[in-house]
């Protein structure tokens, strides 16, 4: 089975935080974060890691498995919502 890179923040990647924000980018590779503001700014501090990983350690993702390129899946006010991701907004 071939596994797909994700970037992730160092409190998901720690498991001090759980993924909160999930994001598949138009070329395939996903980004996980906890959805906090406290990140280094130029992200230097996020690591790659297997997506299969974080599916299998968070239950509540997978769902998202599928989630399609240039998607995102948030959780916001005890619920998750799908919406666009726009690559030009992010940068």
């Amino acid at each position: 089975m071939t596994e797909t890179a994700c970037v992730v923040c160092p409190h998901v990647l720690a498991n001090e935080r759980p993924v909160r924000l999930l994001v598949r980018h138009g070329d395939g590779t996903w980004q996980a974060t906890c959805g906090e503001r406290d990140h280094a700014e130029d992200c230097s501090d996020f690591e790659v890691v297997g997506v299969n990983h974080l599916f299998e350690r968070q239950s509540d993702i997978t769902t998202f498995e599928t989630l399609g390129p240039e998607q995102m899946a948030e959780w916001s006010q005890g619920r998750w919502t799908v919406s666009p991701f726009d690559e030009d907004d992010a940068t």
